[in-house]
């Protein structure tokens, strides 16, 4: 089911994930239009690592809260949080495991993961 980005959306969050592997922090930031405390996100790093150790490794937190809201104005909220988040992650020494496509011209594999 595709989402009509015309319309508002109701209520939607945005929330950050973070969690602990082999002493490394990492951070996530996304967003959710359904509200669901079980959804952790679509990155794919948390999906391996949500079936290798479990939800139970994971802090979700909600960020921000919106009530009609444009899924455009949503997206670049999250944006905007994403790069401030990759910005202090780095002084916190988390990993950012958001992709956001900055350097993909300059990667030539899977070695963004770093794991």
């Amino acid at each position: 089911m595709e989402l009509d980005t015309s319309k508002n959306i109701q209520n939607a969050e945005i929330y950050k994930i973070t969690f602990t592997i082999d002493k490394k922090r990492f951070v996530y930031i996304g967003l959710d239009t359904k509200c669901n405390p079980n959804y952790f996100g679509s990155s794919l790093i948390i999906y391996h690592y949500k079936r290798i150790y479990g939800k139970e490794i994971f802090t979700k937190e909600i960020t921000h809260k919106y009530d009609d809201i444009s899924y455009k104005e949503l997206c670049e909220l999250e944006q905007d949080l994403i790069k401030k988040s990759k910005k202090s992650a780095k002084k916190e020494k988390y990993i950012s495991v958001n992709y956001t496509g900055e350097n993909k011209s300059n990667i030539t594999s899977w070695q963004w993961m770093d794991i």
